[in-house]
């Protein structure tokens, strides 16, 4: 099912039965980006996917706006659905939406799911972020684009399986909503100026930070004050995985946040090719 929330203009799908999850997309992501693993947790869950402003479907507000102004964004569907309080999954730029929710409205938040996120970007992350706004400035091809983003978001091994970066690539050139290049940069202003390192310690929810042990974008020992300044915090660094734990290995990723929130496992079967449309 999907729909618009009219108040904060997002465009929002709900899919399965159960206590609800809420899934927050990373940087130039949408809701569509959960694909590969949505329906593992739609079996035990009402999965909440969304696209942040400046992303798919939903209506950006203008461009200038800090990870605060998502975080509200999200608390506003949280309301416009009627849901009091929620499981949260949050992916990178998503993390840091869901570090915000935490702090600014502990009691939405059930359990706390941080994927591939920091308590606040690096100097080089925002000199990258930077250099590929630029790029599409002066001209270069959404392929190439796409293609240079990926070295930062999986382990050089994915390099040797065409048929996984040819699926991702093929995806993203394809997808219907793409980012618009002024709304990238709203977002990488937004994660320049995020910082919660002093107040980690405010977000009261049981929480696990999720890395992929080859993430070269958010490096794990990046995330490891997320484990040592959240209260109740536990770190899980996934092997032969990088940034995109949730693309690369779905099936270890699923796993992981079932086994956290106390629903059992995924079942045997192969691991899904990540596609986004």
């Amino acid at each position: 099912m999907s729909k618009k929330v009219e108040k904060a203009k997002l465009y929002y799908e709900l899919h399965g039965n159960g206590a609800p999850l809420l899934m927050i997309a990373g940087l130039g992501c949408d809701s569509q980006s959960w694909l590969p693993i949505l329906h593992h947790l739609a079996k035990h869950f009402q999965v909440i996917v969304f696209d942040n402003r400046g992303t798919g479907r939903s209506v950006i507000p203008g461009l200038h706006y800090g990870i605060r102004d998502m975080a509200d964004d999200a608390v506003k569907l949280l309301d416009h659905l009627n849901i009091r309080s929620t499981n949260i999954i949050g992916f990178s730029m998503g993390g840091f939406i869901a570090q915000e929710l935490a702090i600014g409205h502990p009691e939405r938040v059930g359990k706390l799911i941080l994927e591939s996120t920091a308590p606040l970007s690096s100097a080089r992350n925002n000199l990258l972020f930077e250099n590929l706004y630029q790029w599409r400035l002066d001209g270069m091809g959404l392929e190439p684009w796409i293609n240079a983003w990926s070295f930062w978001l999986f382990a050089p091994q994915r390099f040797e399986d065409r048929r996984f970066i040819d699926a991702y690539v093929k995806g993203a050139l394809e997808h219907p909503y793409p980012q618009s290049i002024g709304a990238f940069k709203g977002q990488i202003d937004a994660i320049s100026a995020h910082n919660t390192l002093s107040r980690l310690k405010k977000i009261q929810a049981e929480t696990l930070v999720i890395e992929g042990k080859e993430d070269m974008l958010i490096p794990p020992g990046e995330a490891e004050p997320l484990a040592k300044r959240i209260p109740k915090c536990s770190l899980s660094v996934v092997d032969d995985a990088a940034h995109s734990v949730h693309l690369e290995k779905p099936k270890a990723f699923a796993n992981a946040v079932l086994d956290f929130l106390n629903c059992g496992s995924v079942d045997s079967s192969n691991q899904p090719l990540p596609r986004i449309r």
